[in-house]
């Protein structure tokens, strides 16, 4: 039975999760504000299209490195420090690229923005997983994506929007930085109500659990995890990179607007949005992990190849993406606490993070180069999201397979598989 004051603290996860929803608001809405902007950028810095994918891959090269690093600081000093370091280097990142006057500064900003930003979205993992250890993981996980998603349905239907109203699309990626700004504010608020409830949530003594890093931790982490981390990076390579250039591919093939890509676009979100917190739901009351996953990788495939390969209306594609993008997250990321010891998950979701940024960092660069050598056209790059989309799929059989050997509850409810 609870006592008075773990029921306070019981209450105050809400709350927490509606902060950290909103702090990785301001994150995904400052990745995504540049994606509506494309045609801008690309005509008013005179770059190519692979050089604007550069603005996604900077974001992403840092953290072949600093997502491990972030997640191992996690574990050594503590959410809130680590968190507090992180959410800094976010708003300093996003407020350089808005003030950079030329394409290399802009650069810099997205590379310290990159420093910050996965971290930061790890450590919003690790307080949901303390905070959210039980029957509600799942929910808890989904819900806090579904809020952090606003971000990027508001910025690929404002940052064009701003830019048609005041004519400069530099003023769009400036309130990206005033949303930051807001992020970095809330998540103080985070750390003075964590510090407050430390010693009720905790019955330890209320001192986090942490660890002491060593590399060969890593190479004892169990196939199953492997597998996720793996299918991590090329599903959301096949997501995000993709929603980089989205917009103006549907300008490209389609003849939208600017505004009217971007709204599409953030369709993929919308449904995201919606249907995450629902899968999340279902995953804390009958589990299926693993077969989510499988479900959810296998619909990247025609939703990519009808992009590229015909000339049907983009709507279906886009919410088959916006399904796969409710599924797998909502699957995958509360699994990691299933195969992984809670004073290790930092590590743990840092090196999957990192694996993930390594496809981030070559898929938009990808892209971007595939399209300029066919002089414009983008059915190569909707065929190789495509195959990230089918490597997605053969590795959630994998998992399958691991998760029958090792016994660990992947496809149990979260009670059961927690108990």
């Amino acid at each position: 039975m609870k006592t008075q004051g773990e029921e306070a603290v019981y209450r105050l996860r809400w709350i927490v999760l509606l902060i950290m929803g909103i702090v990785v608001f301001g994150a995904y809405y400052a990745f995504d504000a540049l994606s509506p902007l494309a045609s801008y950028i690309i005509e008013g810095l005179g770059i190519t299209r692979a050089q604007y994918g550069l603005l996604f891959s900077y974001y992403s090269l840092p953290n072949f490195l600093m997502v491990l690093l972030g997640g191992i600081l996690l574990d050594r000093i503590g959410i809130r420090k680590a968190g507090a370091l992180f959410v800094t280097l976010c708003a300093a990142g996003v407020l350089l690229t808005a003030v950079g006057p030329t394409f290399g500064i802009m650069l810099a900003g997205r590379f310290i923005f990159g420093l910050g930003g996965e971290s930061l979205l790890i450590t919003k993992t690790k307080i949901l997983s303390k905070w959210f250890k039980g029957k509600e993981l799942a929910l808890g996980f989904a819900l806090a994506l579904s809020v952090a998603r606003l971000g990027t349905i508001a910025a690929h239907n404002s940052s064009a929007w701003i830019q048609a109203m005041t004519g400069s699309w530099r003023f769009a990626i400036w309130i990206s930085s005033f949303i930051m700004f807001i992020s970095f504010a809330l998540f103080l608020v985070y750390s003075r109500i964590d510090k407050r409830s430390e010693k009720v949530f905790d019955s330890d003594g209320g001192q986090e659990k942490r660890a002491h890093f060593v590399i060969r931790d890593i190479f004892q982490f169990r196939p199953s995890y492997w597998f996720v981390s793996i299918l991590s990076m090329t599903f959301y390579s096949a997501i995000f990179p993709f929603t980089a250039f989205s917009t103006v591919f549907l300008q490209t093939k389609f003849g939208f607007s600017a505004v009217k890509g971007g709204f599409y676009t953030s369709l993929i979100i919308i449904g995201s949005m919606f249907f995450t917190p629902l899968f999340g739901f279902l995953v804390d009351k009958f589990g299926k992990r693993a077969t989510m996953i499988i479900i959810g990788s296998i619909l990247l495939i025609p939703a990519h190849a009808s992009l590229g390969l015909t000339s049907l209306p983009p709507a279906l594609a886009m919410v088959l993406l916006g399904f796969s993008f409710s599924l797998v997250p909502a699957a995958l990321w509360p699994t990691i606490p299933l195969i992984v010891e809670e004073n290790r998950l930092g590590t743990a979701f840092g090196l999957m993070t990192l694996l993930q940024n390594i496809g981030m960092t070559v898929a938009p660069w990808m892209a971007g180069k595939l399209t300029d050598i066919a002089g414009g056209d983008y059915t190569n790059a909707m065929l190789m999201f495509a195959c990230l989309g089918f490597l997605g799929f053969a590795f959630s059989i994998l998992l399958k397979f691991a998760e029958k050997k090792e016994g660990l509850g992947i496809e149990l409810p979260t009670e059961d598989a927690q108990a």
